[in-house]
């Protein structure tokens, strides 16, 4: 039975020297762990790597089989502490590796040279990075990565400063008188100042106006580009602070001030720990802060960033710097709320906040509603032309804010002698009467008093006419009066109507215009005149001809405060109240921010949009007061003036009111104004939905939005885009060309005609192609779909554009491909989505470039096409028996043919896609099968000769657009830069090999009914060393043609 080793046992040999060699070890990790603290690298990596000879030896040690148990755990614990110094080591190296992010600053480029020769030679701080670290104290990795952030910005800019601007833009700034040139700079030296100068002005752009704000001058140094170093390094370690500008603008404004070099540095991180960490601590306190119940607290009771942020809006913050801020934000009263930096907004849910928020609209609309009432008021005193102020209700004499309605020194013995009939002068009073509006006609009693106030007038004439209108009264009055004082001619009077004959008449002769003529005076003096009962219409009513004449006379009496009513002073003060307003507005606006907030002090706003604004809501309010004042207030003014004169003793009789007392009706007068108010309040509203709609039609009509109703607008108007992208972003010389152009062409009259193509005879469409005829044939025009005439029609995505047109189109092309790039490098669309959406550019270094429009155009088009002419190919075959069958074919053929024109996408479907079809087969085959030229040479002449459906089998169309497809999709999946004996091409090569024989085998069949060319089909996949069939197994010629087709 063993027996168990005590502790005190002695150790065997090897394990004496395992022992002292982990003793040895741990000697020298604890050196290196001291010299890593005292930030000594050199005598922490000597003795990390003592260590490291150490523990290996000691990992190398072998032991005998009773001693294997024993050492296993110091063999262990030196294999843990050999990983991690190692580990530790690998770390350092990579980090000292991989020290930079995007710029290795031991391997700088050129372009980097004179930026970098600033940051390191400046006359103050020397190297500005290592001399604000060493003043501030900031973090080593922080400054590593402000310094390649500032490096690529201004890089960018001084780059940007030596690009010479394009000859076309510099030629139209030249022309304006406020825009400068801007020279290019001497050297690369120069540019790197003004690019310095350029980012200062824009970085320290909210700094400024924050200065501005607190009256307070910038902070700079003598250096800009110190104080670019600095701003980057604060900023770069204030984390969430980042989104507080005004703190920063704070913090660089007390920092700067004191960035001077120092003998004494302020070690790594005392920054961090002495400014930004304590405003984050007390952010952090309020972010937490809890109820007396333990739950979070209101919203409304905890300060966010932006309510810390609002401070730096106040002076009080100058009181303080970047390390004492912590105190001021910190600060509270005995209740525990925040001291100096309170929170200045508070989100509460109601809807007073709401009012609140509108309350400047709710002012400007009540202050208005109180000018346009005090308007009316004064009108209705200065032109009392409303009936209803001088019924038989309102009293005898009536008088209210100094108007009086009546005529104190009225003469009621002024009688009017010429009130009897007289046949013999020529009046027939009767007749007059009638005219007038008299009911009850008394010989000698009507029109017995002259007249001396409207209403002595209204008693003898009612004006029923006039009563119920809402405006032109005094027009009314005088129109009846000259109407009827202007009568002439003959009539029928009872011969003697006091013997009871009432069937004799007699003819009389009638001239009114010698009726009564005091008392015609009279009348006309009492509308048109001024004065106590009389209407003033003289000067309150005139027509528009006379506006430059009688307008001032109107305007002086409206204002004039000798008058003895007091409309001038109601007016005055009501209008006071809107004056009062606006003076508000314009002081709040240029002086204070009580009531008008920030948001958009510094916007700018171009004049002419300035001006349009302002026109449109003037317009609007004009038509809302002329609205109101005439259909609601002035009508209103009228009726309270009446029922306020009102006697109580005749209302109070006949109301159904509990309580039978008032005080002038007031009650009733309250909410009778009441709807108006609420309508005057709100109406704007109305009229800005309905002048919205308007104008923003017009507008819209104009900007030629909502047009894009079908795919093929969206064609027609991407075609367009273009034309708008030179207009409004990129000059083009063929664009100014095509402009001036037309401009010369309106100078002498001339129209510019364009042919439409819809006349099959006239206008056939036309294709310049140079795919498969040679010599001087292939320059000539191919004509499809159409036969004669002179006119031309190309597609550009089929011949593809050229010439000025290419110049036209291609910024527009590469801005539009460079988009679509960007977004496949962020994986928004697929490669397939980029290739259908991109334009296709040839390559520079063709002579004559052209670039083809998107494939998504012609979307769906292809199938749509085949459609039709399949149906038409069935209809065709059916008429074969047809004893008329040649005029039945031809008709078939020809409406096929005008179907697919009614749309330009079908046409340039079936175009581009034999086109492209067509050319990959013939490029692919090559020269050893130049046989297939013919047969596609007698599709392209079917075309040209209208006779598709007799020379083709179109049934089988689907079927070879299904396998060009999938020859297409094998082509494009061959992969690329791989040898010729891959297993992965030969794949491809088998597979594109397999499709092309399909496609073969369909276009067979598409011409089966021309035997020759069936034939030449037929024996193209059994010609020997060609395509199909090759001598050698590596089917060299094959691959050669696969690999230039995928490599062009």
């Amino acid at each position: 039975m063993p027996i168990a080793m005590s502790s005190s046992a002695p150790l065997s040999p090897a394990l004496e020297a395992q022992k002292a060699i982990y003793d040895e070890a741990m000697v020298h990790v604890n050196a290196g762990v001291a010299a890593q603290s005292a930030n000594n690298q050199a005598d922490a990596e000597k003795a990390f790597t003592a260590a490291v000879v150490v523990l290996t030896k000691g990992l190398a040690l072998k032991f005998s089989h009773e001693d294997i148990d024993a050492s296993a755990r110091l063999t262990k614990k030196m294999g843990r502490y050999l990983d991690m110094i190692k580990g530790q080591h690998a770390k350092s190296l990579e980090s000292s590796s991989a020290k930079y992010n995007i710029l290795d600053f031991d391997n700088l480029p050129e372009r980097y040279e004179p930026i970098t020769k600033l940051l390191t030679t400046s006359p103050v701080h020397g190297d500005i990075f290592a001399s604000m670290q060493k003043i501030f104290g900031f973090q080593d990795t922080s400054v590593k990565n402000q310094k390649e952030h500032l490096l690529l910005l201004l890089t960018n800019y001084k780059e940007s400063l030596e690009t010479p601007v394009p000859e076309a833009y510099t030629e139209k700034v030249k022309k304006s008188a406020k825009d400068k040139v801007v020279e290019l700079p001497k050297d690369a030296d120069d540019a790197a100042v003004q690019a310095v100068t350029k980012l200062h002005l824009r970085l320290f752009d909210n700094y400024h106006k924050w200065c501005k704000y607190l009256k307070v001058p910038p902070s700079f140094s003598t250096e800009p580009l110190a104080d670019l170093v600095l701003f980057f390094l604060m900023w770069g370690e204030a984390g969430n602070f980042r989104q507080t500008p005004e703190l920063l603008c704070f913090l660089f404004h007390s920092l700067c001030a004191t960035a001077q070099p120092t003998e004494t540095p302020k070690e790594s991180g005392f920054y961090l720990t002495t400014v930004i960490r304590p405003i984050y601590v007390e952010v952090k306190k309020d972010n937490d802060k809890k109820t007396p119940l333990g739950q979070r607290a209101p919203h409304k009771e905890i300060r966010n960033y932006d309510d810390f942020n609002e401070f730096f809006w106040t002076k009080a913050c100058l009181k303080y710097d970047a390390y004492n801020i912590k105190e001021a934000l910190g600060a509270v009263d005995k209740k525990g709320n925040p001291k100096d930096a309170k929170k200045t907004f508070i989100e509460t849910r109601s809807w007073a906040r709401a009012l609140w928020s509108f309350r400047r609209i709710f002012l400007f609309n009540f202050t208005l509603f109180c000018a346009v009432v005090g308007f009316a008021l004064n009108m209705v005193l200065l032109c009392p032309e409303s009936p209803i102020m001088y019924g038989p209700d309102m009293g005898k004499e009536l008088a209210i804010f100094g108007k009086q309605y009546f005529n104190p020194r009225v003469d009621f013995g002024l009688s009017n002698g010429d009130n009897f009939p007289d046949l013999e002068s020529g009046c027939n009073l009767p007749k007059l009467a009638t005219c007038l509006g008299v009911t009850d006609f008394v010989p000698g009693v009507t029109f017995g008093i002259i007249p001396q106030d409207f209403k002595m007038l209204i008693a003898d004439v009612p004006f029923q006419p006039c009563v119920e209108m809402l405006s032109g009264r005094c027009t009314c009055y005088i129109e009846i009066l000259d109407r009827c004082f202007k009568q002439e001619g003959t009539g029928r009077a009872i011969v003697d109507s006091s013997s009871g004959d009432l069937r004799t008449f007699q003819k009389v002769k009638y001239d009114q215009r010698k009726c009564m003529p005091d008392w015609k005076k009279a009348a006309f003096k009492v509308i048109n005149n001024a004065g106590p009962g009389l209407l003033n219409c003289a000067v309150c009513t005139f027509p528009t001809s006379d506006i430059p004449t009688k307008l001032p006379a109107l305007l002086t009496q409206f204002i004039d405060f000798n008058r003895k009513d007091m409309g001038p002073l109601i007016f005055a003060g009501a209008s006071s109240l809107f004056v009062v307003f606006l003076l508000g507005e314009v002081s709040n606006r240029l002086f204070s921010g009580l009531f008008i907030g920030y948001v958009g002090r510094n916007l700018p706003v171009p004049f002419p949009a300035f001006v349009r604004y302002m026109c449109f809501w003037l317009f609007l309010f004009t038509v809302k007061i002329m609205f109101g004042y005439n259909f609601m207030v002035k009508n209103l003014v009228e009726t309270s003036l009446m029922i306020w004169m009102s006697d109580p003793l005749q209302y109070l009789k006949v109301s159904n009111f509990m309580i039978q007392a008032s005080y002038h009706n007031v009650v009733y007068i309250a909410f009778l104004w009441l709807p108006a108010f609420i309508v005057f309040m709100y109406d704007a509203q109305i009229f800005y939905a309905m002048f919205s709609v308007v104008f923003g039609s017009i507008r819209g009509f104009n900007l030629r939005i909502g047009e894009l109703r079908s795919f093929r607008i969206l064609r027609q108007s991407f075609k367009n885009i273009p034309k708008m992208f030179n207009k409004k972003l990129v000059e083009n010389t063929v664009e100014i060309a095509l402009h001036q152009q037309k401009v010369d062409e309106k100078k002498k009259g001339k129209k510019q005609q364009k042919s439409d193509g819809d006349d099959d005879d006239k206008k056939p469409l036309q294709i310049q192609t140079t795919t498969y005829n040679t010599g001087d044939a292939a320059a000539a025009p191919v004509p499809l779909l159409g036969h004669g005439g002179s006119s031309i029609r190309t597609f550009g995505s089929v011949s593809g554009i050229g010439g000025e047109e290419f110049d036209r189109v291609i910024p527009f092309a590469l801005a539009w491909n460079r988009c679509l790039r960007s977004m496949r490098d962020a994986d928004v669309i697929s490669n397939r989505e980029l290739s259908v959406l991109s334009y296709l550019i040839e390559s520079k270094d063709k002579a004559d470039r052209r670039l083809y429009t998107p494939v998504f155009l012609t979307a769906g088009k292809l199938d749509e096409s085949l459609e039709i002419i399949t149906d038409c190919g069935v209809v065709y075959d059916r008429l074969k028996s047809d004893k008329k069958k040649d005029a039945a074919l031809e008709k078939v053929e020809t409406s096929m043919r005008n179907r697919l024109k009614k749309d330009d996408l079908r046409v340039e479907a079936c175009l581009g896609s034999y086109k492209f079809t067509s050319r990959v087969v013939s490029q692919l085959l090559g020269d050893a099968h130049a046989d297939m030229d013919a047969c596609f040479e007698f599709i392209e002449e079917s075309v040209a000769n209208h006779t598709i459906l007799k020379a083709l089998n179109v049934a089988n169309l689907h079927a070879l657009r299904t396998a060009s497809a999938e020859m297409m999709k094998a082509i494009l999946d061959t992969p690329k830069g791989i040898k010729e004996d891959s297993i992965l091409f030969q794949r491809a090569l088998y597979r594109v090999t397999d499709t092309t024989e399909q496609v073969l085998n369909n276009l067979k069949k598409v011409l089966a009914k021309q035997e020759a060319l069936a034939k030449i089909i037929n024996d193209t996949p059994l010609k020997p060393n060609a395509f199909f069939i090759a001598p050698e197994s590596t089917h060299q010629y094959a691959t050669v043609q696969l690999q230039t087709l995928v490599s062009d």
